[in-house]
């Protein structure tokens, strides 16, 4: 049986999302910067586009579980707010996890907080992979309209050059991405080769 009353208590510990900012985008100079439900969205249909791609050239994938990781993926920045990569210290990203972990479990149904676990790990397989994927891949073409809007391209360079930011090489569709995303950008891709560890 549904907790109808819980279930709309969770609707409304998310709202946030919609109108919280990636804080990567501010320190950047990015403004009006994305909003955190901007970005899940596009995760989301990035790995349903993929997820496609994967089934047709053969390869198995559970593509509920990969969507229900994609929207659940910063459920919890719906509390924390979006903390970029620069600002995160081993120390602050340990007890960011022990947040996190804790405030998915408040506004997430059941079900959603072990998808979210598991894509936060990476321990979902393929289907975690390829979330993390998607959320790199939409995190650059986002640099690249923001460039293209006028925000200086070297502000991005790091993000670009970051080796970090590419997962799941070994996935054909995710490289293809990856590579058009590069050409699109005009920059040198350096994931030749590299497998997704």
């Amino acid at each position: 049986m549904i907790d109808a009353d819980r279930l709309l208590d969770q609707l409304d510990a998310l709202a946030p999302l919609g109108d919280l900012p990636r804080t990567g985008w501010v320190i950047r100079g990015c403004l009006p910067a994305e909003t955190i439900a901007a970005h899940t969205l596009q995760v989301a249909l990035l790995v349903a586009a993929l997820c496609d791609a994967l089934r047709a050239a053969g390869g198995v994938i559970d593509g509920e579980k990969a969507l229900r990781m994609a929207i659940s993926h910063d459920a919890p920045e719906a509390r924390t707010g979006d903390v970029p990569m620069p600002m995160k210290t081993a120390a602050l990203a340990r007890e960011l996890a022990l947040l996190e972990e804790r405030i998915a479990s408040e506004v997430l149904p059941a079900g959603l907080a072990s998808d979210w676990r598991e894509a936060e790990v990476r321990a979902g397989g393929v289907e975690a992979e390829l979330v993390a994927a998607a959320d790199k891949i939409q995190m650059l073409a986002q640099a690249l309209r923001y460039e293209r809007r006028g925000v200086a391209g070297a502000v991005f360079d790091s993000m670009w050059g970051n080796a970090g930011n590419w997962r799941a090489l070994e996935l054909a569709p995710v490289r293809a991405m990856y590579e058009a995303l590069y050409r699109r950008a005009g920059r040198a891709f350096g994931g030749a080769g590299k497998v997704a560890g």
